[in-house]
């Protein structure tokens, strides 16, 4: 993309910044949505951005975007690194990506700069922070509430009225029980199971969930 061409984005582009695997999911469920005339893709490794993320989604150089007339979704899986270049690009602009497959509550609230994938379950009263990743076939039941760049992995159940801070990660298939409370950076492994409230920072595994580091 030249210039020139950049010049002709416009609010109906998206530009999705990350062409990892997750970019590539997300990049997917933008265009399977048909909310944007067009997607485009960049990333911070330079070497990538040629070619296509995927069919019809053309890989650009970030400098030659020179309009800031685009929606953006940063599609990195990393909580730290999506937030980082969030921050970087402006999170006024963030745009929320779901599939047309997700079950999303109109009693939710879900903020900027969230992906929610296919068979993702997103209950009433659930209420996700900026940049959350809701991936394939996770649930958040009635009244969950997470802070801002978080990743619900794979098959992960919060159960209702669970409550987690910043950048916690929960692991692919594992559970957080009802009513339970995490805070700020935890990381909970694949499989676990946490059934008391968790009040410091590390990595937590097993059944049930310990903190191993």
């Amino acid at each position: 993309m030249n210039a020139l061409e950049s010049s002709l984005l416009t609010p109906d582009t998206l530009l999705v910044f990350g062409a990892g695997g997750h970019g590539r999911v997300v990049a997917d469920a933008a265009v399977s949505s048909g909310s944007w005339g067009r997607v485009i893709a960049s990333d911070q490794n330079r070497a990538v951005c040629c070619g296509r993320l995927l069919p019809g989604v053309e890989l650009v150089q970030m400098e030659a975007v020179s309009s800031s007339d685009f929606a953006l979704h940063v599609a990195i899986g990393s909580n730290l690194s999506r937030e980082r270049e969030a921050t970087l690009k402006g999170l006024d602009r963030l745009v929320s990506i779901r599939h047309s497959a997700a079950v999303v509550s109109r009693a939710s609230q879900i903020s900027a700069g969230c992906f929610l994938a296919a068979n993702s379950v997103i209950a009433p009263g659930v209420v996700l922070g900026i940049g959350v990743i809701v991936n394939h076939g996770a649930v958040a039941d009635h009244d969950v509430q997470t802070g801002a760049f978080c990743h619900i992995a794979p098959n992960a159940t919060l159960g209702g009225a669970v409550r987690i801070g910043n950048r916690v990660m929960i692991g692919a298939a594992a559970v957080v029980l009802p009513s339970v409370c995490i805070t700020d950076d935890v990381v909970v492994g694949a499989g676990a199971v946490v059934t008391t409230d968790i009040i410091q920072p590390g990595t937590y595994a097993g059944i049930p969930a310990r903190r191993i580091s």
